[in-house]
């Protein structure tokens, strides 16, 4: 199981890195952006995500260049947009492309899904069909999945991904069988990365809970959770430690390696068995 990050990702590793150039203490770097030192602390641990004038008054601390200034406070901008428990749905692509772009500055991603599979885990008959999903004429779907398997080369740098998934939710089919036995071998050739873990629970394992819905945590700062009509950014640290307590109790059911490969392999077969 992937242990909570202290920060590793890049603008808490950053902010981190400026201050020591400087050779000042956490309490100095406090005084001079006038901030407290515990929001320091947790700033460079991604324990909380810096507001943009909070990265501007640290980076002015920092001497740091207007070109680096203007990349860090995106990055906090990013992982701040619609701060909200609940926001509307907005226009898919835009959507996708923060999505990877929170990706690219985050070291450490979980996600659980107890339907449809993970974005960074479809092929592309399957991300466009999911696009067109209940909206076959968006002009905007093609593009949208398109954006979502760019997103995808995140799975060819070290970064660290963790997947859980129901067994039952391999059986959501959203394409012709033949598509969807394509698909599982994909699942299979994806758990086989050295920087990914990709856990199944078996059918008819007892849980605790069930989650209705999916969400993906961005290190220890963000929880994006997703319904069938709204999108919650999540970064109150309540909401954080209540849903990778979820997360690790559903992990603690799963099955891994050849395991769960086997469950995929046998709903692959499955598939392909439908005439």
């Amino acid at each position: 199981m992937a242990e909570r990050l202290r920060g590793g990702d890049a603008l808490s590793h950053r902010l981190r890195e400026l201050r020591a150039s400087r050779g000042l203490r956490q309490a100095d770097a406090a005084r001079e952006a006038g901030i407290s030192q515990s929001l320091v602390a947790k700033f460079e641990t991604g324990r909380q995500v810096p507001k943009v004038e909070q990265v501007q008054a640290l980076c002015r601390a920092y001497r740091a260049g207007r070109g680096e200034e203007s990349v860090l406070k995106g990055i906090a901008a990013d992982l701040r947009e619609e701060n909200k428990r609940v926001v509307l749905r907005r226009s898919p692509v835009p959507a996708q492309k923060r999505i990877g772009r929170i990706q690219d500055v985050s070291a450490v991603q979980r996600t659980f899904s107890p339907s449809g599979l993970p974005g960074l885990l479809q092929t592309p008959d399957y991300a466009n069909a999911l696009f067109r999903a209940g909206r076959p004429a968006d002009p905007e779907a093609e593009e949208a999945a398109e954006t979502r398997l760019a997103n995808q080369s995140a799975l060819e740098t070290d970064r660290q991904f963790h997947f859980v998934l129901p067994e039952g939710s391999l059986g959501s089919a959203l394409l012709p069988p033949d598509g969807m036995a394509a698909q599982m071998d994909h699942l299979v050739e994806a758990a086989a990365r050295q920087n990914m873990q990709l856990g199944i629970i078996p059918w008819g394992r007892t849980m605790p809970e069930l989650p209705l819905n999916s969400w993906t945590e961005f290190d220890d700062r963000l929880v994006i959770v997703g319904t069938m009509t709204r999108v919650a950014h999540l970064t109150g640290r309540g909401d954080l430690d209540e849903y990778r307590r979820l997360f690790d109790e559903l992990n603690s059911l799963a099955v891994y390696g050849d395991q769960a490969a086997s469950i995929l392999t046998d709903t692959a077969d499955r598939y392909r068995a439908i005439q």
